[in-house]
């Protein structure tokens, strides 16, 4: 079994934006074509939950997929098949660092919490500055459909929550998200950020 960080890239007013899952192989590593489904699929997903909520300021543009069960962090990148994928709300935007928050629980020992902080969202997500359960909704389902990759293929990835080692080198546990319900926070979050064109 391999534990794989899956990264997702995208750019919001200038500043870039990553969500970072974690999943464990039930079966074996993903062909190449595979890794190529796997970011098609998460590209396909954000279209059918996340892309008429989000502003069209906002773009997906790519995965990042990186070893993380082992020192190294072997790694690589793919783009999607279709191409960058923009959200299709003409809405003025939220500030890039409010974010809608989508926890995650398994029930097993620790580590078993994911956090998700999705940005993106327009003046119309909120009401008396609270997010809509709409928006929320839609949030929730896309998180939800990450929980398993490539289910239809070969080799399917499984999503987990992990924990690092000390010097912070490799992932050394991980424990099934899978079947953990995603919820989503009504009251708005704010994600990490760093000084625009400092790292990522």
């Amino acid at each position: 079994m391999s534990v794989w960080q899956v990264t997702h890239k995208a750019v919001f007013l200038a500043q870039q934006i990553r969500n970072t899952f974690y999943y464990n192989t039930t079966v074996g590593d993903p062909s190449a074509s595979e890794w190529q489904d796997i970011a098609d699929e998460i590209r396909a997903d954000f279209v059918a939950e996340l892309q008429t909520y989000l502003s069209t300021s906002y773009s997906l543009y790519g995965i990042d997929y990186r070893l993380v069960g082992q020192s190294g962090y072997p790694s690589f990148s793919r783009s999607f098949t279709s191409g960058t994928v923009a959200g299709s709300s003409a809405t003025d935007p939220l500030p890039t660092q409010i974010a809608l928050l989508v926890s995650n629980k398994g029930n097993t020992t620790k580590p078993n919490k994911g956090r998700s902080y999705l940005s993106g969202w327009t003046e119309a997500s909120v009401t008396a500055s609270l997010f809509t359960a709409s928006y929320i909704g839609g949030a929730e389902a896309f998180i939800d459909l990450q929980s398993t990759l490539n289910a239809g293929g070969t080799n399917p990835l499984s999503r987990v929550s992990a924990q690092w080692n000390t010097a912070h080198t490799q992932v050394i546990a991980t424990n099934s998200l899978a079947t953990a319900v995603s919820v989503g926070s009504i009251v708005p979050a704010t994600q990490r950020r760093r000084r625009i064109g400092v790292g990522i």
